[in-house]
C-alpha cells in the first residue's frame, strides 16, 4: 500500500536515505554516489526553510512493507519506507509566482505500481490550491518510463538541450517538459 503525503523536517533522515539510494541505483538523476550536498541535519533545516507553500514542499510516497524487515517498529509492528518522493521547488517573486519546478526520484523496486502517478496527481492538487498555474521538470530525453509518465499526466516538451549531462562517458540530451493547470 502506498500513502502520499506532504513531508515534515522531522522525516529529514528517511528522505536523506531515499535520495542517497536514488543516487546508487538511478542513473537518470542529477547525484552521483556521494555527491550530495546535504547531510540530515542541513535537509531538515531546508524543509523548514521551505514555508510551504511559499518556496515549496516535498511530497513523499510511504509504502507498507513485509513486517518481518528491520525497519518495523516495536510500537506499530508496521514497517514503511520512502519509495520515492517529489520535490516541487518554487520561488515567491510576483512575476514567477505562478510556476515551480519539480524533483521527482522513485526507488526501482517501487516503480511501475503508480507511485510516479499518484505523487504527480498529488502536487497538481497542491499546486492548484496555491495559485500555482504551470508546473515544469527537466528529465533525461532517453529515460522512457519518465517521459511516459509525463506525457500521460498531460506535460509537454517544452525544449531539447543536447548534451546537457553526462553519463559515465556519454553526453546526453534532456528535455524540459511543462503543463499548465487549468
Amino acid at each position: 500500500m502506498i500513502h502520499i503525503r506532504e513531508i515534515t523536517p522531522d522525516d529529514a533522515g528517511k528522505l536523506l536515505k531515499l535520495m542517497e539510494e536514488l543516487d546508487r541505483e538511478a542513473d537518470y538523476l542529477l547525484f552521483e554516489p556521494g555527491e550530495r550536498p546535504m547531510d540530515e541535519v542541513a535537509l531538515r533545516e531546508h524543509i523548514r526553510k521551505l514555508e510551504p507553500p511559499r518556496f515549496g514542499t516535498f511530497f513523499v510516497a510511504e509504502a507498507t512493507v513485509a513486517p518481518d524487515t528491520d525497519i518495523a517498529t516495536p510500537e506499530t509492528d508496521i514497517a514503511t519506507e520512502f519509495a520515492g518522493y517529489l520535490e516541487v521547488r518554487r520561488m515567491p517573486w510576483v512575476r514567477v509566482r505562478h510556476r515551480a519546478y519539480l524533483v521527482i526520484g522513485i526507488l526501482k523496486r517501487h516503480g511501475g505500481k503508480g507511485v510516479g502517478t499518484r505523487l504527480m496527481q498529488e502536487v497538481e492538487s497542491w499546486a492548484r490550491k496555491h495559485g500555482i498555474r504551470r508546473l515544469y521538470l527537466t528529465l533525461i530525453a532517453e529515460n522512457k518510463a519518465a517521459v511516459a509518465l509525463y506525457r500521460k499526466m498531460g506535460y509537454e516538451t517544452e525544449g531539447r538541450h543536447p548534451a546537457s549531462m553526462r553519463l559515465g562517458d556519454r553526453f546526453v540530451e534532456e528535455l524540459t517538459m511543462g503543463k499548465w493547470l487549468d
